[in-house]
């Protein structure tokens, strides 16, 4: 696995390149949006993450998801292959032919647009799905940083579901939090088997 840094360092190159002569956009476009799609879904999350830099990470997917809008469905494709799982209808997901059906009702000479938010949840392919999986604890760091509830947790209380925190205590014993009812649950230490010799 290529690691992030490299992902990082091509990016900056490719971004200042264009800056500074932005002939031939179209190519240009396509390697910023590989690129900022491999760099995001390589990068290693910090353990505490501030507004600013969810902020950050969120301008930042929004600036590569603008770029791919303006990629027509073939050439975004091409890019980012469907994954080749055939057995979605078995196991209600989406996979190849799902996801070839839905392209083919796009225009296919005619940039995504603004679709791409759903042309990205209707697409699969491992990367895709990593950047949305990016996206979607972007989101919800943001909400938790302005005081509102994960997006899990939103969808959770929507349903009717109760919503629990993991905490340490200073002597490394874990507990629940029920976030309702305020009442707290021990975590209890899972007991390894050992296998024994005769």
């Amino acid at each position: 696995m290529i690691p992030h840094e490299v992902y990082e360092r091509a990016y900056s190159r490719l971004l200042e390149q264009y800056r500074n002569n932005p002939a031939d956009a179209k190519a240009t476009i396509k390697k910023l949006v590989f690129l900022g799609v491999k760099r995001i879904i390589t990068r290693h999350e910090p353990e505490i993450i501030t507004k600013e830099l969810a902020d950050l990470y969120f301008q930042n997917m929004q600036v590569i998801m603008g770029a791919m809008a303006l990629l027509m469905p073939k050439e975004f494709m091409q890019m980012f292959p469907i994954t080749k799982d055939y057995d979605g209808h078995k196991y209600q997901f989406k996979d190849y032919f799902y996801t070839r059906n839905y392209v083919n009702q796009l225009p296919q000479d005619e940039p995504i647009g603004d679709k791409i938010h759903d042309f990205l949840w209707e697409y699969s392919n491992h990367d895709i799905t990593e950047f949305m999986v990016k996206l979607m604890e972007t989101v919800s760091n943001l909400r938790r940083l302005e005081g509102l509830p994960s997006l899990a947790e939103q969808w959770a209380a929507d349903n009717g579901i109760s919503a629990y925190t993991l905490h340490t205590d200073s002597r490394g014993r874990q507990f629940l939090i029920d976030r309702e009812t305020g009442q707290t649950i021990r975590v209890k230490p899972r007991r390894h088997l050992h296998i024994v010799k005769k």
